[in-house]
């Protein structure tokens, strides 16, 4: 006598699959409430800075004496140590950037990515105190041979170029190395010159320019990055179409390249400015502090930041002090975030 089988209960595949679903589901769902927390909080923090301010400034509407001049003068010291800083480091930043896509190998660029990253992280205190004890007494005694060699070096660099031309028309990747063989020469001349230049004597301590050159080496490395970013996205879309036109390398990059990164190139030096303009310690240890309105590089100047740093300790909360020190504040992030604003969009443009 056969015993009957029991049938077995059908096994619900979707059940299952929709069990082992649910803690993946669950933990998706953390993760993204965390994210969203995350984003919330950096939002939060960004719109705190002018709500605070804003309602610390309403109570007193009435502005002090003398608050719209001293302002001013701030404001045009921030915006002169700002700009010499972008004008000498800009330059530099972008020929790093150049060499660094264009015509360096893999090995080359690994090798010069921690140097960029360990010049952006010295202290600035560290280039404020190398600008005051060192450069400062340099510059003052030298500026002269400063300036012939800057000359020097544009004017043998155009005239090798004028001399050498069917030369570097018919091998053009020989320029970089031809005008930087020249550059070394002219400035080895004007150093070996520099006994007699360096008798020349000046009456002013050329602080502007002080601070610009202490600016500029803390801001070549952003100059640098953002401005390789955006060579390297021209060189992705138009390095087939050089190709295949039979340009060299040189070609493309003074017909495609710097032309398609412009937006970017443009980014990188409002980004620069704008860190620039909140540069405290540089500044406050480089630029003699002398709250004057000139835009002259060899005068000294105090900007928004240094102000800051100086006058927030003896102000009294609600005075007049305070009231000014409030506005400058306001206009420092104001200015941060306009550079900010504007190279985020031309950055967008050239993506």
């Amino acid at each position: 006598m056969s015993v009957p089988l029991r049938a077995e209960p059908a096994l619900d595949v979707a059940a299952l699959v929709q069990r082992s679903r649910a803690p993946r589901r669950r933990r998706e769902r953390a993760g993204r409430a965390l994210a969203a927390i995350g984003a919330g909080a950096v939002l939060a923090s960004m719109l705190a800075i002018p709500v605070f301010l804003l309602v610390e400034l309403l109570p007193s509407t009435a502005v002090p004496d003398g608050t719209g001049e001293r302002l001013g003068v701030l404001l045009t010291g921030t915006l002169k140590a700002s700009v010499l800083a972008v004008l000498l480091a800009f330059p530099v930043g972008l020929a790093a950037a150049v060499h660094l896509v264009s015509f360096s190998t893999p090995l080359q660029r690994s090798r010069w990515r921690p140097v960029l990253d360990l010049l952006a992280a010295i202290p600035t205190v560290v280039l404020g105190l190398i600008a005051l004890t060192w450069l400062a007494p340099w510059l003052q005694s030298r500026i002269a041979t400063l300036l012939l060699l800057a000359a020097a070096v544009l004017a043998a660099v155009i005239a090798s170029f004028a001399v050498c031309r069917p030369m570097l028309r018919a091998r053009p990747a020989r320029r970089p190395f031809v005008a930087l063989a020249v550059g070394l020469a002219a400035g080895a001349g004007v150093i070996a010159w520099d006994p007699w230049v360096g008798a020349v004597a000046v009456d002013r301590p050329w602080n502007g320019v002080l601070v610009g050159l202490a600016l500029g080496v803390a801001a070549v490395p952003l100059i640098c990055t953002v401005s390789a970013d955006a060579l390297q996205r021209a060189w992705d879309r138009h390095l087939d179409a050089a190709a295949a036109l039979g340009a060299s390398r040189w070609q493309a990059l003074r017909t495609l390249v710097l032309p398609a990164a412009a937006p970017g190139l443009a980014a990188a030096a409002l980004l620069a400015l704008g860190r620039c303009a909140g540069e405290t310690m540089i500044v406050l240890m480089a630029s003699g502090n002398t709250a004057i309105a000139s835009v002259d590089p060899r005068d000294g100047l105090r900007s928004l930041s240094a102000e800051l740093a100086l006058s927030l300790p003896a102000a009294e909360r609600g005075g007049a002090l305070w009231h000014t020190l409030l506005i400058a504040t306001l206009m420092l992030f104001v200015l941060s975030f306009a550079c900010n604003l504007a190279a985020a969009r031309l950055r967008a443009r050239s993506a």
